[in-house]
Order: structure tokens, then sequence, then C-alpha cells
């Protein structure tokens, strides 16, 4: 939404919203795959503590940018800190077009467009509650989850992190 709100808005600072977000995202695959696993790999938990405080501080740099780049000025803090910048960048940032290789979620909201909230509703307590089901009982015919496997569990943070960079 933040990638597109840019070229809408003309505001390129934008786009660096979704990069400073995409270590909070990896933070909660950490979290999901540390309880895929049974809690058996340890190392998951300062992983996640590291992407969320990175995450953190990456968001709200991000939004201080937003806020300068549409005029925002602090005099006091600008006067006790000292350091944050005077001038705001006003120059136009490159609009790249949107890689096309990669649909994710946000594209549904074309293809629910159609519906009105009670169909819209169903149709997203059908697919929780098969999904639920699916990952309760799903899991119990394969062995890795049930296997503390560092690499895998690696490979489980790592993989949806770069495809969602790459998109």
């Amino acid at each position: 939404f933040a990638w597109r709100w840019a070229d809408v808005s003309g505001n390129q600072k934008w786009k660096g919203l979704t990069w400073g977000l995409l270590p909070l995202h990896s933070s909660g695959i950490t979290a999901c795959t540390y309880h895929l696993f049974y809690n058996q790999i340890p190392i998951l938990v300062p992983l996640q503590a590291f992407l969320t405080c990175v995450g953190n501080t990456t968001a709200a740099y991000a939004a201080f940018r937003i806020a300068r780049s549409n005029g925002w000025a602090a005099k006091e803090m600008d006067d006790f800190l000292g350091f944050m910048p005077t001038e705001i960048d006003e120059s136009p940032g490159v609009v790249k077009r949107e890689s096309e290789s990669l649909i994710g979620f946000e594209d549904l909201g074309e293809a629910l467009a159609g519906d009105n909230d009670y169909s819209f509703l169903l149709k997203l307590f059908g697919g929780c509650a098969v999904a639920s089901y699916v990952i309760k009982y799903g899991e119990t015919f394969f062995d890795f989850p049930y296997d503390a496997n560092v690499y895998a569990g690696f490979a489980v943070v790592l993989v949806p992190s770069a495809l969602n960079a790459f998109k």
C-alpha cells in the first residue's frame, strides 16, 4: 500500500516505509517459526528481538522522513538535539515501475471489490477455518516440525522475507 501511495502522492519517501517495516515482518515470521518447531530452536528468540529492535528503528526513521518531506519541523527538538537537518529534500525521486513478477495478498482487493460485506465475511471466515484446519492437522504429515533443525528454521524465516523484499 505504501509503495503504491508513493506513486499516487508523488512523495517517494513513502517507499522507505515499506523497507523500514521489512524487519518487523521478518520478526513476526521468526516468532511463528519458533512455535512451528515447538519452541525447540532457542536461537530464534534473540533473532526475533534483534529484528524487532531494528524494525522499530527503521520504521521510526521512515516515518520521520515522511513527516519531514511533508513539511513537518519540530523547532524545539532541533534546538534541543542539535543534529536534525534544517532543509527538506524536495527533489523528486526516480519513479520505478512495480515488479509484476510476484503478486501478494494486497492484490486481492481488486478481486474482492465486487463483494458485499456479508459475502466478504463469509469468504474470510471460510478461508480462516480451512487454513486453521490445514495448519493444525496438516503438520502431522511432515516430520520437520518435530525435529529441531536450525537450518530449516532459518530457511522458513529467510525465504518469505527474501520473497517479500524482492516483491
